[in-house]
């Protein structure tokens, strides 16, 4: 179904008549506090799907020219900042978006179960995650999408059969998986780290949701069941993440 959030369109003619102003005072701004920030739906900024006031009848704007627009929007907001950029690409994305990205030095995201899930594969320029806030934690996946769950135990473990669950070692194993990446960043939820400690892991997977596109009940709600103050107390727990840090060189400066 079509989905209408309500907002304006862009007018990035009116934007680029003053060198798109309001967007480099808010990433100068930002620039004092971060190192990086995220563009969700990076395709906006190639084209937006547009909706009359009166509703129906959506079309994309533009509807050609898709690298030259992409090339001269993202351009302009780059270099306001010295920030790394990333864009989130996921879904059907038009074929001229991944090469107007990797021309700008602006890294994609990669959720291991949307792809082939070959993270020692993955492209440089890419945020490598386990999962994210629009898709169920790790934990949750495995026993919603058993499917998608048995293969994955198949093809990267592929001995004996898949386990319910899934046990911590699973948990454990997909985020190692994603620290031995070969993508510049690797940014997994809390939730999938949780998991990879029996004891630590929430009563139910189902509340560890934050957003199910296209629902409104019960989203943005989620908080972690567990206080930091207390996992800081969990000194196996840390241990074991600080070593699969130094082993993988995450978090390692050069």
């Amino acid at each position: 179904p079509e989905q209408n959030w309500g907002f304006p369109p862009y007018n990035w003619g009116e934007m680029h008549r003053d060198g798109c102003l309001w967007w480099k005072r808010r990433l100068r701004h930002m620039d004092q506090y971060f190192h990086a920030y995220r563009i969700d739906h990076v395709l906006g900024f190639f084209r937006m799907w547009e909706i009359p006031q009166r509703g129906g009848g959506g079309k994309y704007n533009p509807s050609s020219g898709l690298r030259e627009a992409g090339l001269k929007n993202l351009r302009a907001i780059q270099t306001a900042s010295s920030m790394l950029i990333c864009g989130e690409d996921l879904g059907n994305v038009p074929d001229e978006v991944p090469p107007v990205l990797l021309e700008l030095g602006i890294c994609g995201l990669r959720i291991q179960r949307w792809c082939d899930g070959q993270t020692w594969k993955y492209p440089y320029l890419c945020v490598g995650a386990s999962s994210c806030h629009d898709c169920s934690p790790c934990r949750l996946w495995w026993n919603e999408e058993w499917g998608g769950a048995e293969g994955w135990y198949n093809y990267f473990v592929g001995k004996g059969q898949c386990p319910g669950g899934p046990p911590d070692w699973i948990s454990q194993k997909i985020v190692k998986m994603h620290c031995e990446g070969t993508s510049l960043l690797t940014i997994n939820p809390i939730q999938d780290y949780v998991d990879m400690w029996q004891k630590l892991r929430s009563p139910d997977p189902k509340q560890d949701m934050i957003n199910r596109p296209g629902h409104t009940d019960g989203c943005w709600t989620w908080r972690c069941h567990l206080r930091i103050d207390d996992l800081l107390k969990e000194d196996n727990f840390n241990g074991f993440i600080h070593k699969m840090m130094g082993e993988t060189k995450r978090g390692v400066v050069y």
